[in-house]
């Protein structure tokens, strides 16, 4: 297994710019609603804030059982469920990713929370789902580029919780990529923290390809990778 490769980007470098933010919450840019004042005020205030740091590390893929729903690696086993195991059956190797926006956005929505401002925490939760995916799509970017390299292709990204992967299997995942300097740890209920963090599987190799996401058969109404899907029905999410 490879050694943990870590990137960590200032937030204002991966913040989304306001017209994502309108897109993904569906408001106008109008400084009379209260929503679109409130978000612009804290994009604002983020700039000046933490970094974000993510990473991966590479194993190699022992062997693939779509039937039973397993990605057997170097280093363990992976319950993924049929789905994503098939759209891992042609890589040759693994990339196991973590990556958070940072403690911020956890603390801010749990102020919120206290003081009955539900608005504004789910804003700000909002935010910083967009926040880590843009950064983990820079990372993902960038091992992208080291693939091409070599002449490898990679599949999409898949996390536990999504595409019929069960949650519980975030403890395999994170005991697979060991030690790294992300911070990010796993609840009992396997729920990570920081709130706004992202971690799963990329697959890499010669073979491997891109599909599109299973939306259609998917029970995960809020997933953001869906709502990219519904809009651009011809795009594969990064």
């Amino acid at each position: 297994m490879s050694s943990f490769i870590s990137y960590e980007f200032p937030l204002v470098q991966v913040l989304p710019d306001m017209a994502q933010i309108c897109e993904y919450l569906h408001l106008t840019e109008d400084d009379e609603d209260p929503a679109y004042a409130f978000i612009k005020q804290r994009h604002l205030e983020l700039q000046q804030e933490e970094r974000s740091i993510g990473g991966y590390c590479v194993v190699p893929i022992k062997e693939v059982n779509v039937a039973q729903g397993e990605v057997l690696l170097e280093n363990g086993l992976l319950q993924c469920g049929r789905q994503v195991a098939a759209y891992l059956k042609d890589s040759a190797y693994a990339a196991l990713f973590v990556c958070t926006a940072g403690m911020i956005f956890t603390r801010l929505t749990r102020e919120h929370t206290r003081n009955d401002e539900q608005l504004e925490a789910y804003l700000t939760d909002a935010l910083g789902s967009l926040a880590v995916e843009n950064a983990m799509d820079r990372i993902q970017n960038l091992l992208e580029e080291k693939c091409q390299a070599r002449g490898w292709n990679i599949t999409n990204r898949y996390s536990p919780g999504y595409c019929n992967w069960p949650l519980t299997d975030q403890r395999a995942l994170f005991s697979m990529i060991g030690e790294n300097p992300t911070g990010v740890s796993l609840s009992d209920s396997c729920l990570m923290s920081p709130i706004k963090s992202v971690s799963g599987i990329i697959g890499l190799g010669p073979e491997s390809k891109k599909r599109p996401y299973g939306c259609a058969i998917c029970q995960n109404k809020t997933c953001i990778y869906r709502r990219v899907m519904n809009k651009q029905p011809s795009h594969q999410p990064a």
